[in-house]
C-alpha cells in the first residue's frame, strides 16, 4: 500500500515476472510523432526471446516511451489491456493518424547520434532504414551527401570533402575516426568546445 492506495493498482500489470539476468534492451524512443507501426517492430525485434510473454512485452514497453507517449502509457486502465495484443491494438489506435504520415527529409535531419549510447556504425544504419520511410524517395547520392551534412564534428571535419556516394563508404570512414577517437589520435573538438562554453562555478563569497 502507498497511502490509501493499493501499489497494484498503480501497476498496469501486476503478474509480470522478470526472467533471471533479463536486462532491458536500449529501445528506439517514440514520442508519439512518427509511424507507430515501425516503433512495435522495432520494439519486438529487441525483444525476440519474450515473443510469447504478453506480462513482460507490456511491462518494458514503458521503457521505449517518451513525452506525451509516455503520459499515454501511464494513463491506460490496466482493466482494458490483458494481452500484448490489447497494448499493441490501443497503441496502433492512439497513433493512428501518424500511419497516413510520411517522413520527410527535415525528420532525417533531425536525427542525431545518440552520444555515449550508439557506436557511429548503429547510428549510421538507424538513420538509413529510417530513409527507407521517406517520400519522396532518396537517391543513393543525396543521402549520402545528407548525411554527411548533418553529422557532427569529428565525423563531418573529415568527410565533408568526400567525393563517395556509397553510404557503406562512409559507414566504413567514420569506424575508423570513431577509432581514431578512441585511442587518442583524433580530438573531438565537439566536445573540446562545450568544455570551454560550460560556465565555471564561482566558489562562495567569504
Amino acid at each position: 500500500m502507498y497511502g490509501s492506495i493499493d501499489t497494484t493498482q498503480l501497476c498496469l500489470i501486476s503478474d509480470v515476472v522478470i526472467p533471471p539476468k533479463f536486462k532491458t534492451p536500449d529501445f528506439e524512443k517514440y514520442n508519439g510523432t512518427t509511424c507507430p507501426k515501425g516503433h512495435l517492430v522495432m520494439y519486438c525485434r529487441k525483444m525476440p526471446a519474450y515473443a510469447y510473454d504478453d506480462e513482460l512485452l507490456i511491462h518494458c514497453f514503458q521503457d521505449g516511451l517518451v513525452d506525451l507517449a509516455s503520459r499515454w502509457y501511464m494513463q491506460l486502465d490496466g482493466s482494458q489491456v490483458h494481452s500484448w495484443k490489447d497494448l499493441a491494438d490501443s497503441f496502433l489506435k492512439q497513433y493512428k493518424f501518424n500511419i497516413d504520415m510520411p517522413l520527410d527529409r527535415l525528420d532525417l535531419q533531425r536525427m542525431k547520434k545518440k552520444k555515449n549510447v550508439e557506436t557511429f556504425k548503429e547510428y549510421a544504419q538507424r538513420w538509413r532504414e529510417i530513409v527507407a520511410q521517406v517520400r519522396p524517395s532518396i537517391t543513393d547520392k543525396e543521402l549520402t551527401a545528407m548525411f554527411i551534412s548533418i553529422i557532427r564534428a569529428p565525423y563531418y571535419d573529415r568527410m565533408v570533402g568526400s567525393a563517395s556516394t556509397n553510404f557503406s563508404d562512409v559507414i566504413t570512414i567514420g569506424e575508423r575516426i570513431e577509432f581514431g577517437v578512441k585511442n587518442g589520435r583524433i580530438t573531438d573538438s565537439s566536445s573540446d568546445t562545450r568544455r570551454m562554453m560550460t560556465p565555471k562555478k564561482k566558489g562562495r563569497n567569504t
